[in-house]
């Protein structure tokens, strides 16, 4: 693969704050005043298509929530963040983000873009343990979703003492980080999404585009796919680019149809938008098979037409819940540390408002938590009781926290 060079933008720190969406910047301020000078927030066009109004089901009520405190992990853990989960060939297992590592590991690095652990604790109840890693040849945790040989050797040429001091490119790096993961129990096989992303020697990122890696076999690693010819230049493995959603921010297979959404765009911060596709499991590598919710009941086969169904941070859950008897979606909020929830009848809305779940810690910085989930192999009493992690700074590193939600229906 040819890796074209782009020119960085936005800012990336540390693991459990690098998506500071969740802050807005001077930017989304002002606009948002300008809003309100004009006519409201409606000015600005930022309701979501598909949220509340006629037929829109009530807002979720919350009962309690209760802290659980830290998932525990490797001692060689500084920090990491996300963590989506899925239930996998008889195994909990967790996704992360980017991850600090106490010592180097088999490569020599001590900083990954991705890593991955599983547990066989299905409940919740007390905290969950018994996570496992798959440990390289040195110990070290290791990747879920391999890097190419082609961004494996710019990695490493360009890491600490491996790179020259004339080299303007030092500390640059690809990244690949996972979004949702969604077992299809059809075929056994799990559907892995991910963004690939270009980082600069002091944090800021450019996202490339998204895709879907397979997963078949839990003693095995997911492969990236390749499409000739390729959706987006110098990626192969992309399925979407740049300018459109990054599919994958929440993803989950009812009634043998998986539902993907996809929230905000690489080349437009102020969006918001959580737009959903859908697609036949078996054929989601064949991009011509996806439709896409464009409003009013209308699927379409061009993304261009897909419109969003609510607002939310591109870290997320979608999940159907039993005692609801509706989907439910679990997300931070946008301007603070409060993490939201939401229901639906289907997965394309009418979407309720969002409501409160909790508010979470936040960040040792003062940014807030941008990554909040809920975990459906984990809901017990039917459904009424949910498990919610989000991951935060500390003063030194990181922690990925449980939360557990108490359901309640409305009037």
């Amino acid at each position: 693969m040819n890796l074209c060079i782009p020119k960085p933008a936005r800012r990336e720190s540390s693991p459990a704050s690098r998506r500071s969406s969740g802050q807005p910047s001077r930017l989304v301020i002002a606009v948002l005043l300008g809003c309100v000078l004009l006519e409201g927030l409606t000015a600005c066009n930022l309701a979501s298509a598909g949220s509340s109004g006629s037929g829109s089901p009530p807002a979720t009520t919350v009962a309690s929530a209760t802290d659980l405190g830290t998932l525990p992990s490797n001692v060689d853990i500084l920090g990491r963040d996300e963590a989506y989960s899925t239930r996998f060939q008889g195994h909990s297992v967790w996704l992360y983000g980017d991850t600090a590592l106490q010592k180097p590991d088999a490569s020599g690095r001590t900083f990954l873009s991705n890593t991955w652990s599983y547990t066989d604790d299905f409940n919740a109840s007390d905290g969950i343990s018994g996570f496992q890693e798959r440990p390289d040849t040195v110990g070290s945790p290791s990747m879920f979703i391999e890097e190419t040989p082609e961004e494996n050797t710019f990695n490493l040429e360009h890491y600490g003492d491996n790179c020259p001091a004339h080299d303007s490119l030092c500390g640059y790096r690809w990244a690949i980080w996972p979004s949702s993961i969604t077992t299809d129990p059809a075929s056994d096989q799990a559907y892995v999404f991910y963004t690939v992303q270009y980082i600069d020697s002091v944090g800021n990122f450019k996202g490339q585009g998204a895709s879907v890696a397979t997963w078949q076999s839990f003693a095995s690693l997911p492969g990236r796919p390749s499409f000739n010819p390729p959706f987006v230049a110098d990626h192969p493995d992309l399925m979407f680019g740049q300018s459109e959603p990054s599919y994958g921010s929440a993803s989950l297979i009812r009634n043998s149809t998986l539902y993907v959404y996809g929230c905000g765009e690489d080349t437009n911060g102020l969006d918001k938008g959580c737009r959903v596709a859908r697609v036949n499991p078996a054929t989601i590598l064949d991009k011509s098979t996806w439709t896409f919710y464009a409003g009013n009941g209308l699927w379409s086969s061009s993304d261009l037409n897909a419109v969003p169904v609510f607002d939310g941070l591109d870290i997320l859950s979608v999940s159907w819940n039993d005692y609801l008897q509706q989907y439910v979606a679990v997300h931070a909020s946008v301007f603070s540390n409060d993490v939201m929830i939401r229901t639906s009848p289907n997965p394309e809305g009418p979407w309720s408002d969002e409501s409160l779940a909790f508010t979470a810690m936040g960040n040792a910085d003062g940014s807030n938590i941008y990554d909040a989930q809920a975990h459906s192999e984990y809901d017990s009493d039917g459904g009424q009781l949910i498990y919610v992690t989000y991951s935060r700074s500390l003063e030194s590193g990181s922690e990925v926290r449980l939360v557990a939600v108490h359901l309640q229906k409305s009037n």
